[in-house]
């Protein structure tokens, strides 16, 4: 499968079609951020092949994690047209500068001004549904709009808070909700009054079906049409740049590969403990982090404390150009908790060593594609990553075939069609009971 290949509706079908828009809500990039990583293709998938005639994106507080040259940290919402039918808007983390000193008050207002934005937005362009990326603070402002406005939510979830919980003792957003107790209150609701909940895969569906989701509307929208078209090329046919991995200080073979966040949730030290573990049995490998996160400083001590800080390359966020290189190149991909980037790895034909967590174990089968052991246990881990190391044959041939599955359960039309099927359902029963 190729790029151009992906996502295709008829002209019959659109034209058959009435216009649609489509409202946003997520936090999970800045614009500043999907620009630097090339993800792009992350938000435009989002107007499924034009089944949209206009998709808004939302970051409800951008200037949080956005960097100083991005632009004021306080004041109105910036607005940029990111291609033909996208426009990103990003509101700031205060409304006034001179009420920095008064952070929940500027907030607040922030808030309410673009609350009020946006519902006047829905109304002028006539946007059919709002979509939130997660059912706490973006899921509780899409229901107030969506209840103000009249038009339904749908809420997408991308992650098992639960399990989140269980792993870092930590709430999923404790600036905004301060307790877990709190969040779990806040995903009930949410969850039980959205129009359609869609699970990226079928662990994170399950949290929220245990969590109030209603069966009759639930559904999976899985993440093979956010994916960056590069990563459908074959491996073989792919473009190499040997300046950029000796830019990296790593050599094609000789390398363990991690891509994701440097968060406590993502698990990113047990990948130093693994490179720790194989180098002590004798094998000769590197390790290149993909990512940032607030962690860094903590793993490069931790590199450090186990005498292997030269053997790790900490090479921040690297776009999809290069991501699209580093993953066939790498000796083996070590995914204690990875989400997109899982299916970035499949489809490179890279052997997987990787934890029993989350959505994993759907695309990872032991000895078939892939190694999969206990989430948590370092160990196995190690002994999984090394086992793949050691025998290359095993490792391109488990490689193989997680591509092979990784094209089955993630086909970005089949993807398209589903949500466009799904969204079609929703809509229609939305105008009949209106």
């Amino acid at each position: 499968m190729d790029g151009a290949s992906i996502g295709t509706e008829t002209t019959a079908s659109k034209a058959a079609d009435p216009v649609r828009k489509l409202l946003v809500l997520d936090t999970n990039y800045s614009l500043e951020a999907i620009r630097e990583r090339q993800i792009e293709q992350s938000v435009t998938c989002r107007d499924l092949d034009g089944f949209f005639a206009h998709v808004w994106s939302v970051h409800p507080f951008a200037t949080l994690v956005t960097s100083d040259r991005w632009g004021p940290r306080y004041g109105k919402p910036e607005t940029y047209e990111l291609a033909p039918r996208h426009t990103i808007i990003e509101a700031k983390v205060g409304r006034f500068g001179r009420l920095r000193w008064a952070f929940p008050l500027n907030f607040l207002l922030s808030q309410v001004d673009l609350f009020a934005r946006l519902r006047g937005l829905i109304r002028r362009e006539e946007i059919s549904v709002i979509r939130a990326a997660s059912p706490l603070y973006v899921g509780l402002f899409g229901w107030l709009l969506a209840r103000s406005t009249g038009i339904p939510l749908v809420v997408r979830v991308g992650g098992n808070h639960d399990k989140f919980f269980e792993t870092t003792g930590r709430p999923i957003e404790p600036r905004l909700m301060r307790s877990r107790k709190v969040e779990k209150r806040v995903e009930r609701f949410v969850f039980s009054r959205a129009d359609l909940v869609a699970g990226a895969n079928q662990d994170n569906l399950d949290f929220a079906l245990a969590n109030g989701a209603r069966p009759e509307r639930s559904t999976l929208f899985r993440y093979g049409n956010l994916v960056d078209s590069r990563h459908f090329v074959l491996p073989a046919e792919r473009e190499s740049d040997d300046a950029f991995l000796n830019q990296l200080g790593v050599e094609p073979g000789k390398f363990l590969l991690y891509v994701g966040r440097l968060e406590p949730i993502k698990q990113a030290d047990h990948v130093i403990e693994v490179l720790a573990a194989v180098r002590r049995r004798g094998l000769d490998v590197k390790a290149v982090l993909a990512g940032d996160g607030t962690m860094r400083a903590d793993l490069e001590e931790r590199a450090r404390r186990l005498g292997i800080a030269d053997h790790v390359v900490f090479a921040g966020n690297v776009g999809q150009v290069g991501l699209a290189q580093l993953y066939p190149a790498s000796a083996a991909i070590v995914s204690p908790h990875t989400g997109r980037a899982l299916t970035e790895a499949a489809l490179s034909e890279a052997p997987v060593a990787a934890y029993d967590v989350d959505w994993q174990s759907e695309l990872i089968e032991t000895g078939v594609t892939g190694i999969l052991v206990p989430h948590g246990d370092v160990t196995a881990l190690a002994d999984a990553t090394a086992q793949l190391l050691a025998e290359p044959q095993t490792a391109r041939r488990v490689g193989a075939n997680l591509r092979r599955r990784a094209l089955d359960v993630l086909d970005p039309r089949a993807l398209d069609e589903h949500e466009r099927s799904e969204y079609r359902k929703l809509l229609g029963a939305a105008a009949r009971g209106a």
